[in-house]
């Protein structure tokens, strides 16, 4: 049995209850206000909004994953199949075909999960008004229902060539479905901002930001009791606030982080600090030789700076204890190999901080 699960989205009981989070957010659904859900990456937000849908008695999700697109054909296969996957009834499934019948569907089983898919035949050549047919469709089936509409990923979108008009003509169709609730995640959280908050994008101000937080440290432990608990092990606050410390509260490294000291520990166990570093080394075998690959083309200077970043933290990347650690006088090279390194994936810039992409990459660079 696995008590703890990571890298997706989690119901159920792997999900941590965010009463008053899920409850604000259910009320806003309820009344049909779109929303742009913000947090940091791995905080949580999927797993939020389905397990929040789900509970709300009488209504549906329709969840559409917009991650890596890079054509219109790829947008509106993301779409049709999102409406497959709505509602996989024999009559649904034919509406749907009706009604993108020029785009010359495709309709195929998903080996995985045996659920009906609907894909756009790649010799139909979508173009950007091929979104305004798919969203049609998805007007025509959802209208009386109570459904909430979930685009993930949605920045990625403007990765394709034609992003600026498809998001134009999807705005165009959405202001016309008042009565439906659109709620959009995106992990690149400028990115969405951009699109929902400057004057130039037709999302301007069409959608509330729902701000994401950390969990609380109360409830987070309560939680991670119980999970360790399935497994007759005991977990000490203060090893759990270790835990939380090194993973920065981020739910999805929290959860990495427990599922490696499970895996380490044993039934009848009270965990301990010894746990906690063979579980550290444990994600480290797993994932160390990723991480070397990822520092091996980086420059001396860079690599200081990384390591400079690991131990100081990012919020004064031009104080003499970040220069002193990373061994340079000049500041404009920090904030060169900074850029370099945001552009290389391994840093991202948070408000006014520097972070790394994850906690154990930067515990493995701090040890090194």
């Amino acid at each position: 049995m696995n008590a703890f699960k990571y890298g997706c989205s989690v119901d159920g009981e792997n999900f941590c209850p965010r009463p008053e989070l899920s409850k604000a957010f259910r009320t806003s659904v309820a009344s049909g206000q779109n929303l742009v859900i913000q947090g940091e990456r791995r905080i949580g937000k999927t797993s939020l909004v389905k397990e929040t849908v789900a509970s709300m008695r009488g209504w549906s999700m329709v969840y559409a994953d917009f991650m890596g697109v890079r054509t219109v054909t790829d947008v509106c296969n993301r779409l049709a199949d999102a409406l497959a996957r709505f509602d996989s009834s024999d009559t649904f499934l034919r509406k749907v075909f009706a009604t993108l019948l020029h785009l010359r569907p495709v309709a195929t089983v998903d080996a995985m999960t045996g659920l009906p898919t609907i894909t756009v035949d790649a010799r139909a050549s979508a173009d950007p008004t091929s979104v305004t047919t798919v969203m049609n469709a998805l007007e025509t089936h959802v209208r009386g229902r109570e459904v909430c509409v979930v685009f993930d990923e949605f920045q990625d979108i403007l990765e394709i060539g034609d992003g600026e008009q498809v998001l134009a003509l999807m705005r165009s169709r959405i202001q016309f479905m008042s009565r439906t609730a659109f709620v959009f995640l995106g992990s690149a959280r400028n990115r969405m901002l951009d699109i929902f908050m400057s004057p130039k994008s037709p999302f301007y101000k069409s959608a509330a930001l729902f701000e994401v937080g950390v969990i609380p440290d109360d409830d987070f432990y309560a939680f991670a009791v119980e999970r360790f608990a399935t497994g007759r092990r005991k977990l000490p606050r203060e090893l759990f606030d270790r835990i939380l410390s090194l993973a920065e509260r981020t739910s999805g490294d929290v959860q990495e982080l427990c599922d490696a000291i499970w895996q380490v520990s044993g039934r009848g166990d009270s965990l301990t600090d010894n746990h906690f570093e063979q579980g550290l080394c444990q994600i480290f075998h797993r994932e160390g030789t990723a991480y070397a690959t990822f520092v091996k083309p980086i420059t001396d200077i860079q690599f200081r700076v990384l390591k400079a970043l690991s131990i100081e933290g990012g919020r004064h990347p031009s104080a003499n204890a970040f220069l002193q650690t990373a061994g340079v006088t000049n500041v404009t090279s920090v904030k060169r190999a900074l850029v370099a390194l945001e552009k290389a994936g391994l840093i991202y810039q948070s408000s006014n901080d520097w972070k790394f992409v994850s906690p154990f990459f930067r515990e493995w660079v701090r040890r090194i």
